[in-house]
């Protein structure tokens, strides 16, 4: 169950930084095609999403830094907080935003696996 929950984990922090680098650095860009919305909102939004794009990317450095300390006290703990926060992140999108449900499922079900195979693990 280890190697499932560390794949596991890697695919939801890789999946994490690369939304960091949509809402960082191409809000304007490709994110308009996977976030929708136009080129006007995205310009005056830009300071927006470069922020949320900043915690995506603290979530998948601390899972990612967990994952790094596995053999310690503190490994499983970060990786615990990093999907924990990211599964938070995405029930709390799937509950307030219905029309986003398949992102929130996208950006759900990796760290809530990771999780259940770390219970095992």
């Amino acid at each position: 169950m280890t190697i499932i929950m560390f794949v596991l984990a890697i695919l939801a922090t890789l999946l994490h930084v690369f939304i960091f680098y949509l809402e960082s650095f191409a809000w304007t860009t490709k994110a308009l095609g996977v976030f929708g919305g136009t080129r006007e909102e995205a310009e005056h939004t830009k300071e927006l999403g470069f922020n949320m794009g900043f915690y995506n990317l603290m979530l998948a450095i601390i899972t990612a830094v967990g994952l790094a300390l596995w053999g310690s006290p503190t490994g499983p703990a970060l990786i615990i907080a990093g999907l924990g926060s990211i599964l938070a992140a995405a029930v709390w999108l799937l509950a307030t935003s219905p029309d986003k449900r398949g992102a929130a499922v996208k950006q759900g079900i990796l760290p809530l696996l990771a999780l259940i195979a770390l219970a095992f693990a």
